[in-house]
C-alpha cells in the first residue's frame, strides 16, 4: 500500500511537470506521441482546438507532434520599443485605438501598443487584437507570390496565381514613416495573373484609421471598368473560394467593425512547415528576402500522398508544437456582414493567430482555418514572425477547402521601404493600368 501511494505521488508529480513544460510556451512537444490520429486523439483533446480535434476524430487529419529548433519570437528591438508604449494607449467606446493624451488614433506607433495584457480588463479582447495588428505592421510593406487553390474531395479543382501587395501606414519603425494626410491604415492590392480566364480581375482596398468605411475596388475585365464595392464585400467569397478578404492573416479587417471578447486561454498544438530556422538576407535598402521550406508552389496536401487516407486538403509534413494562446471571440457589428461569431486562437508571445473558427449567423459552425508558417531570421534580427506560408480554410458544411499558398519568387520581400512600395502605387490610375 505504501509503495502504491509513492508511485501515485510520483505519477502526479510527473504529470504536473509535463503540463508545466507544455504550458511554458517553449514550443517543444513534451511527452507526446509521434502521431495523433482518430485512434488516440481523445487522450490529447485538450491540446487541439475544437475544429482540429473534430477533423482528427473523423479521420480527415493527422497531427504529428515534434519540436522546433528555434525560439519563435518577435525581434528584441521591436519588444524594446513595445515596452516604451506601456500606458500610452487605450481603446475607446467605438473600438478605435486612441492615444490617451490626444484621444485620437495615433499617427504612428512602433511596437505593440499594449505590451502588458491585463486579463481582467474588459477591453482585453480588443487590445489583444490591436497587438496582433501591430506585430504585422512592423513589416512596413510586402509583396508575395500567391497561389489560391480550390480543393474538393479528390484534390485540386482549380487555381489562381497572383501577387499580394500590402502597405502599412502605421506601425512603421522610426525613420520609415510616410506622410499620411488621408489617414489610411492599410493599402491592399491583389493582382491576378493566371489563369487567363481570371487575369486582370484585380482588387484593391484602403482601410482607414477613422470611422470612414473602407474603400474597396474591383476591376472587371468583361466591362473594362473599375467597380467600387461596399466594406461588407470583404466577407464575400473571394473568386468563389472558401476564403474572403478579411481572412488574410486570419484577420485583416478594421478592428472597430467588430465586438471583441476575451473568453480564455489554453495550450494547443500549432503547425510549422519546418522544424528548422531558415536564414535569409538583408538587402542594402532594408528589404528582407524570402525563402520557404518547400521547393514547389505549395505545402504538401493529402491528395498528393496516395498512402494518406484522410481528407484531400489535410496539410502533410507539418511539425506541431505546443503554444499558449488567448481565445478571443469577435462578432460583426454590421448586420450585412456575411458571417456571425469568429473564434481566434492568438499566440500569447507573438500574437500570431494560429486557428480561426467561423460560425454562420444562425450560430452553426461552418468554416475553420489554420495558419502554417516557418521561421526565418536575417543577420539584422529581422524575422518573418507573424507571416505565413499557407492559410488553409475548410468549409465543413460543403466539405470543400481553399488555401492561399506562398512560394519563392525573386520579387517577394518583407520590410519594403517607401522607395520600393509607396501610396502612389495604390492609386486608382495605377490600379486601372495594371488591370488592363
Amino acid at each position: 500500500m505504501k509503495q502504491m501511494k509513492i508511485l501515485k505521488s510520483f505519477g502526479l508529480l510527473l504529470c504536473s511537470l509535463v503540463v508545466l513544460l507544455l504550458c511554458s510556451g517553449i514550443g517543444q512537444a513534451v511527452d507526446l506521441p509521434k502521431v495523433i490520429n482518430k485512434t488516440n486523439c481523445a487522450q490529447y483533446k485538450d491540446l487541439l482546438n475544437p475544429a482540429l480535434y473534430s477533423a482528427v476524430q473523423k479521420g480527415d487529419w493527422v497531427v504529428t507532434p515534434g519540436k522546433i529548433n528555434f525560439e519563435y519570437k518577435l525581434p528584441d528591438s521591436f519588444l524594446s520599443a513595445s515596452a516604451k508604449n506601456a500606458g500610452k494607449f487605450d481603446v475607446d467606446a467605438d473600438g478605435f485605438l486612441i492615444d490617451k493624451t490626444t484621444r485620437k488614433y495615433p499617427e504612428n506607433i512602433y511596437g505593440l501598443p499594449f505590451p502588458s495584457i491585463d486579463l481582467s480588463d474588459p477591453k482585453v479582447g480588443a487590445k489583444i487584437m490591436y497587438n496582433f495588428n501591430f506585430q504585422r505592421y512592423r513589416f512596413m510593406a510586402s509583396r508575395d507570390k500567391i497561389r489560391i487553390m480550390w480543393i474538393d474531395r479528390n484534390g485540386e479543382e482549380r487555381y489562381l496565381q497572383g501577387l499580394d501587395q500590402r502597405l502599412y501606414m502605421n506601425g512603421r519603425p522610426p525613420g520609415q514613416e510616410i506622410r499620411n494626410p488621408d489617414k489610411v491604415l492599410t493599402y491592399e492590392f491583389a493582382r491576378n495573373i493566371e489563369p487567363m480566364g481570371l487575369k486582370g480581375t484585380n482588387t484593391m482596398a484602403y482601410i482607414y484609421m477613422d470611422k470612414r468605411e473602407d474603400v474597396n475596388y474591383a476591376y472587371v475585365p468583361a466591362i473594362r471598368r473599375i467597380r467600387q464595392t461596399g466594406s461588407t464585400t470583404r466577407s464575400d467569397p473571394y473568386m468563389g473560394s472558401d476564403l474572403w478578404l478579411d481572412l488574410n492573416y486570419q484577420w485583416s479587417g478594421k478592428d472597430s467593425t467588430m465586438k471583441w471578447k476575451y473568453v480564455g486561454e489554453k495550450t494547443i498544438l500549432v503547425p510549422f512547415s519546418s522544424p528548422d530556422m531558415l536564414p535569409v538576407q538583408d538587402l542594402p535598402d532594408g528589404r528582407m528576402t524570402r525563402v520557404y521550406p518547400y521547393t514547389g508552389r505549395h505545402i504538401k496536401y493529402g491528395y498528393e500522398d496516395p498512402n494518406f487516407k484522410g481528407a484531400a486538403w489535410a496539410s502533410l509534413d507539418i511539425t506541431y508544437v505546443p503554444r499558449k494562446v488567448f481565445i478571443v471571440e469577435q462578432m460583426p457589428k454590421d448586420p450585412y456582414y456575411n458571417w456571425g461569431k469568429h473564434i481566434s486562437y492568438v499566440d500569447q508571445v507573438t500574437y500570431t493567430i494560429w486557428y480561426k473558427e467561423v460560425f454562420e449567423k444562425s450560430g452553426d459552425f461552418r468554416v475553420w482555418g489554420t495558419f502554417i508558417t516557418h521561421y526565418s531570421e536575417a543577420p539584422s534580427g529581422k524575422s518573418n514572425t507573424g507571416d505565413h506560408d499557407c492559410l488553409l480554410f475548410i468549409d465543413e458544411k460543403v466539405r470543400h477547402a481553399s488555401s492561399a499558398n506562398r512560394s519563392a519568387d525573386p520579387e517577394s520581400f518583407l520590410f519594403m521601404p517607401a522607395s520600393k512600395l509607396d501610396p502612389g502605387y495604390f492609386s486608382t490610375a495605377n490600379f486601372l493600368l495594371l488591370s488592363k
